[in-house]
Order: structure tokens, then C-alpha cells, then sequence
């Protein structure tokens, strides 16, 4: 068992410089918008972004603030200027009552920024339950005002972890050790695939069969949660 746990593997995806940072942007925006406002990155797991925010995560770790679940935030109504929610709401059994959270926590005129999958291979932790294409975005998250839905991975990358996942499977032999290394050694050859996105990433039809997606929303004036905390 602790052999299986020991084969660790990366997801073959490329991004470009401005993509990967776009959530430390949109954190930097709100600072701005916003100074010294409360903020919050759900399922941070261990990483910190330069502008101060609450960390949360289900999981226990020395950077996370606090531990809960993003279908029942412990915040009141209206308290939050901004939420981080990157690669998360996959991960939720019922991403739209994290969402109504989500707007339930924010203020009027609070920013929220999301990354969330398209065209990905399953990868559980400890669950993975949905993909969303850019209509399912738009209906998920109607409550919010949607300022940018942009790819933040693009469709090679999306090419090369089916490859990944497609060439670890073939050459398993019906093995779970097996499959394991494979995914390791088919990630590393797939790497080069995923970097045709350099000439994808901004191609006005890349949603089509985009990795993933990054979306940044605000909470519209008028709009407060009510019914206290």
C-alpha cells in the first residue's frame, strides 16, 4: 500500500505565465478594490498567496487557517470581500450549494475567482464528481454577475492527459501497480503535447475542448444574503 502511495504523477498541462497567475492577479485587484478586506481561498491545501487571505480546506495542514467544508462556510452572511475557489468544486458532491455559499459569505460588490475543469481525466480527492462546459459555468453560477470566462488550460493539454491516462490503461495488462507507473512514465512523455497550447491557449474557438476554465465574478450591489448568520 504504501507503494501505491509512493507513485505519485503529474497531470501533463501547460499554461502560460499570465494564466497561472491569474488568481494571484485577481487577489491583487481586490486588495486594491478593496484594502485590507477579509478573503478567503477555499481548499487552499498548503499554498499562500501574497495578499493575505483565510485558508480552508477539509483537510488538515500547517497553512490551513481553517478546517471545513465548502458546502457550509462558517462565516455570516455578507462578511467576505473576495473567495479563491481553484479546482475545487469538482471535488464537492453538490458544487451548486457550495456556490450559494459562496455568495452567501461575500458582500455586494465582493469578487470571487474560480478555476474549474472541462475536458479532464478523473483524479480523486478524495472524490470527483463534475466538468462543466462554458454554459454549465454560466448556469452554476448565475446568481453572480460573470465579469471574464476565460481557458485557463487549453485543449492540448486536455489531448495529453487523455493520452496519459489512454497509454497507462493499454499498458497496465489489467495491473493496479501497473497502471500507477504508467501513469507516472506516460505523464512525463505526454508533457510535450500539452505544449501546443502555447499556439492554443488564445484561440477564439481553444473552449471548444479547453483543460479547464477560469472564471472571475462579483457578487452584484443590491443582491445581500438575508436571514442572519
Amino acid at each position: 500500500m504504501n507503494m501505491f502511495k509512493e507513485l505519485t504523477f503529474r497531470h501533463p498541462t501547460w499554461q502560460s505565465h499570465r494564466s497561472r497567475g491569474r488568481a494571484a492577479q485577481f487577489l491583487l485587484r481586490e486588495e486594491s478594490r478593496a484594502p485590507g478586506g477579509l478573503r478567503l481561498n477555499i481548499g487552499s491545501a498548503s499554498r499562500r498567496y501574497s495578499v493575505p487571505t483565510v485558508n480552508l480546506d477539509l483537510a488538515a495542514d500547517a497553512e490551513v487557517d481553517i478546517q471545513a467544508d465548502a458546502v457550509d462556510l462558517p462565516f455570516k452572511n455578507n462578511t467576505l470581500d473576495s473567495v479563491v475557489c481553484t479546482g475545487v468544486l469538482e471535488h464537492v458532491i453538490d458544487p451548486g450549494q457550495a456556490v450559494r455559499e459562496i455568495f452567501r459569505v461575500l458582500k455586494s460588490g465582493g469578487g470571487a475567482f474560480f478555476e474549474v475543469p472541462f475536458m479532464q481525466t478523473r483524479h480523486a480527492a478524495p472524490g470527483d464528481f463534475s466538468r462543466w462546459t462554458p454554459e454549465g459555468i454560466r448556469q452554476l453560477l448565475r446568481e453572480f454577475q460573470i465579469l471574464e470566462l476565460r481557458v485557463a488550460a487549453g485543449p492540448a493539454s486536455a489531448l495529453a492527459w487523455l493520452f496519459q491516462e489512454s497509454m497507462a490503461l493499454l499498458f497496465s495488462f489489467r495491473s493496479p501497480l501497473l497502471y500507477k507507473i504508467g501513469l507516472r512514465i506516460f505523464g512525463y512523455i505526454a508533457f510535450p503535447i500539452s505544449w501546443l497550447d502555447f499556439f492554443l491557449e488564445d484561440h477564439p474557438l481553444a473552449y471548444q475542448g479547453a483543460c479547464g476554465f477560469a472564471v472571475v465574478a462579483v457578487k452584484s450591489f443590491g443582491t445581500e444574503a438575508g436571514g442572519g448568520e
